[in-house]
């Protein structure tokens, strides 16, 4: 019995990443990006600039405040006041694993 390899296209294997850029209020605001499963993936202060996956996140202007939700399907671009204006949501609890 042979192994049967699978050849992927370069299509197949290329990950498309989106630009977001989220403006705070203030240049000295903390801006905490999430991901779907609850854990904080960056943090920048007054403007953050990131590529992402498509997906899920949540936005929270410091931490601990309320978080907004994000769902990424192209580059985009929010500020504050935006993200301020819509609904709030609830951050998923992150589940670690004990190993």
């Amino acid at each position: 019995m042979g192994f049967k390899y699978l050849r992927m296209s370069t299509t197949e294997a290329t990950a498309v990443y989106y630009e977001l850029v989220i403006i705070a209020a203030s240049p000295t605001t903390e801006i905490w990006l999430g991901d779907e499963d609850g854990h904080f993936v960056q943090k920048e202060i007054g403007e953050l600039r990131t590529g992402l996956l498509e997906g899920h996140y949540t936005v929270e202007f410091g931490l601990g405040s309320a978080p907004y939700p994000i769902h990424l399907t192209k580059a985009t671009r929010y500020t504050q006041v935006e993200l301020a204006s819509g609904p709030i949501c609830s951050r998923p609890i992150p589940k670690l694993t004990l190993e």
